[in-house]
């Protein structure tokens, strides 16, 4: 059983908050001594979400400023990345919803359209003889041949 100046200290909490939940009748099992103080079992403030166990307080930590500035500098960085990262992703879906409004395009065309036209297909031409009567082979009779047809 603690005293509120004891649950105060207990569970890091202020006096007006344990008396507060103290009258809402948070802890049930708090009984009130001959002197007038009352005592809170350990239970009830557990039950009513306030933990027992004393923590010590943290140190203050002041950072440098040579890692406030390297922070400073990453986050910077961070942030032009993110603006390249975000404007690259913007460009995509632009790239593709213009494909996708051309392939709603080509499939909304009549078939005859997407059938290619009867073309005939000329084979190589026949090689052209040397001078000495041989086949010619290689770059410059292909050029002839293009030439000469």
């Amino acid at each position: 059983m603690l005293t509120i100046a004891e649950a105060v200290d207990a569970t890091q909490t202020s006096e007006s908050t344990i008396k507060r939940r103290l009258r809402s009748g948070a802890f049930p099992n708090a009984v009130r001594t001959a002197d007038g103080k009352w005592m809170i079992p350990l239970g009830d403030l557990s039950a009513a979400g306030l933990r027992p166990g004393k923590m010590a307080k943290p140190d203050p930590v002041t950072p440098s400023n040579d890692r406030v500035r390297d922070l400073a500098a990453e986050n910077a960085e961070l942030r032009q990345r993110l603006a390249v990262a975000e404007a690259l992703a913007s460009e995509r879906n632009r790239i593709i919803d213009v494909q996708q409004q051309m392939l709603r395009m080509l499939e909304a065309r009549p078939v005859s359209a997407l059938e290619p036209a009867a073309v005939p297909v000329a084979g190589p031409p026949p090689p052209v003889p040397a001078a000495d009567g041989r086949a010619a082979t290689g770059a410059l009779a292909r050029i002839r041949r293009r030439l000469l047809g």
